[in-house]
């Protein structure tokens, strides 16, 4: 099992574009994956959820930890920490 925690930095935090995000990334992996919300003590969930990734209720600078086992396990958390990292791809985003 490979796990981190990570800060959310996002402002809109780990809801709509970020969680749709969040939820492709971990989709493409093989491994299960749970994140959960540090911040609020919340249970771990099925990452590949996207109602369980909202559930969490993870808002800007909530600490959420991420946990995968599987095959392809430390792929998946070097790509969600990148994700999560690079504050979800937001300077790929065109602007308004």
């Amino acid at each position: 099992m490979v796990e981190t925690q990570l800060t959310v930095r996002s402002e809109q935090g780990l809801h709509a574009r970020p969680a749709d995000l969040f939820v492709r990334t971990v989709n493409r992996y093989k491994s299960d994956v749970w994140v959960r919300n540090v911040s609020t003590g919340s249970e771990a969930v099925n990452a590949k959820s996207i109602l369980r990734v909202l559930s969490l209720g993870v808002y800007n600078g909530h600490v959420i930890h991420v946990s995968a086992k599987g095959v392809d396990e430390s792929f998946a958390v070097r790509e969600i920490t990148r994700l999560v990292n690079s504050n979800f791809n937001e300077s790929e985003q065109p602007e308004s």
